[in-house]
């Protein structure tokens, strides 16, 4: 009877594979499979894995208790080792749009490398007797996402090719076939050459599914992908083109506000003549709010200012951050003194603790926070100390007051431009609701934190963190020190 036409009957009890006429399979042990081969089947003679009556010799019948661990081992461990070396040498370069060639081939290298171990592990286990191939699909995935259409389809190619080469080498008598079974499927299929090259088709076909599936897929998230960073570069652009507007509105809008502001002191200092009490009362009125139009105004120009700049723009020198703590209490107890409140700086005698930043915005940062701390206590009562500790390689710098404290559940919007809690409101109607937004920028700005504590009726504690420099750099001059607020 010619090979491979025997009924599937014939099969069923046949031990691992059968020889193709013409060949005679010698038994070579695999490093994977233990010493130890099955028995005689009860009805067999006693040839290793021979049907009575046929003269071909089967090839090795393992079953699953043979299998060695430690060859296992050795294949994750080649698995586990490519893909490290993949992964550090890869780090800098993903990312890099100026290398993503290099990370392709050092991607498709690396795939290759799988395949190989993958398309071993598959020949030992009996190649289509356990779902080994499935492991090739999840590399057609990645082949989807990081490389082009076509490029992704030959290593889906590839992957195939890997896959089926231990089934057709075995077909072809170049291998030993190899089963964990009890051979009778894999006898069926490598006894005849149309089911062998069906299942080689087949999975083909499997393979070019997912591949052309999850492309599609892969496509369309990448469509979107860059469908999101034009959105993000359009709302960039729009919100820079606001802050621009703003910026020339607020400045169209001082030098008038000056102008006005500077006829209505000439009329309170009676260089107009004398004024009735009234009208005295009205302008005096007048001039408050122009001052507090003003200081709106100037806080809006200098927070689109911030908001507009990068710390690549900013001038960022080592600087001594005791000593911008010192300049600005001194500042804020002129303030303070008007209202009756005592600021202290509980670090005169501090330390030096360098960090690196901008002078001009780190005076606007605690200019504001001080000047929150003494408007929001009550006058007379109002106490205000500041705190510099170190905290590693940080240093902290606390401003905390007595005065009205912030609820509970306004402490998240505080640092929102324009928010002001009813109690601020009641206690002190002038603020702007901006300081504190001119602060979070600052502090994002120098890449610091800030930390808020606050208890209604006791105070408020505002905490801020910086990264604290090696003390041996260049250090600038603050003898005297300039800057907006």
């Amino acid at each position: 009877m010619p090979w491979g036409s025997r009924p599937w009957a014939d099969y069923r009890g046949c031990p691992a594979v059968l020889s193709r006429p013409g060949h005679t399979e010698k038994a070579i042990q695999i490093p994977l499979f233990a010493g130890k081969r099955a028995g005689r089947s009860p009805g067999r003679d006693g040839a290793r894995g021979q049907v009575p009556g046929d003269d071909r010799v089967g090839a090795d019948h393992t079953t699953p208790a043979d299998l060695d661990p430690a060859a296992f081992l050795v294949v994750v461990a080649f698995l586990s080792a490519t893909n490290l070396a993949y992964t550090l040498i890869g780090r800098n370069l993903f990312g890099n749009k100026g290398r993503e060639r290099e990370l392709q081939m050092l991607l498709a290298a690396e795939m290759m490398a799988d395949f190989t171990a993958l398309s071993y592990l598959n020949y030992v286990l009996g190649s289509i007797e356990t779902p080994m191939a499935a492991l090739f699909l999840a590399h057609i995935i990645l082949s989807t996402l990081f490389f082009s259409r076509w490029r992704s389809l030959l290593i889906t190619v590839a992957a195939w090719f890997y896959a089926v080469m231990p089934l057709v080498l075995e077909w072809a008598g170049v291998l030993p076939a190899r089963t964990i079974f009890d051979g009778g499927f894999k006898a069926l299929v490598n006894g005849s050459a149309e089911v062998t090259f069906g299942f080689v088709f087949a999975t083909a076909g499997v393979f070019l599914f997912c591949w052309d599936i999850v492309g599609e897929i892969t496509t369309s998230l990448k469509m979107r992908e860059h469908q999101l960073e034009d959105a993000h570069r359009m709302l960039i652009r729009l919100d820079k083109e606001k802050t621009q507007a703003t910026l020339m509105a607020t400045h169209e809008l001082k030098a008038p506000f000056a102008v006005i502001k500077s006829f209505v002191y000439t009329l309170r200092d009676g260089y107009c003549g004398p004024l009735p009490e009234k009208a005295q009362e009205v302008v005096q009125r007048i001039g408050e709010r122009c001052d507090q139009l003003t200081t709106r105004i100037t806080d809006i120009i200098h927070l689109s200012n911030l908001r507009t700049l990068v710390v690549q723009e900013m001038h960022m020198t080592p600087v001594n951050i005791v000593d911008i703590v010192a300049d600005q209490a001194r500042e804020g107890a002129l303030i303070a003194k008007t209202r009756g409140v005592s600021v202290t700086n509980h670090a005169e005698n501090a330390p030096p603790a360098y960090i690196l930043g901008s002078v001009s915005h780190l005076q606007s940062l605690f200019s504001n926070l001080l000047r929150n701390a003494v408007f929001y206590t009550h006058k007379e009562t109002g106490r205000v100390d500041i705190f510099v500790k170190p905290e590693g390689r940080k240093v902290a710098v606390t401003v905390k007051d007595n005065g009205i404290g912030i609820p509970r559940e306004n402490l998240e919007k505080i640092f929102n431009d324009h928010f002001r809690s009813k109690n601020a409101l009641s206690h002190y109607a002038y603020g702007s609701g901006l300081g504190l937004s001119l602060v979070k920028e600052v502090v994002v700005l120098h890449g610091a934190s800030i930390e808020v504590e606050s208890t209604v009726g006791s105070g408020s504690s505002f905490t801020v963190r910086f990264d604290i420099i090696d003390a041996t750099e260049e250090k600038p001059n603050h003898g005297s020190h300039t800057g907006s607020r």
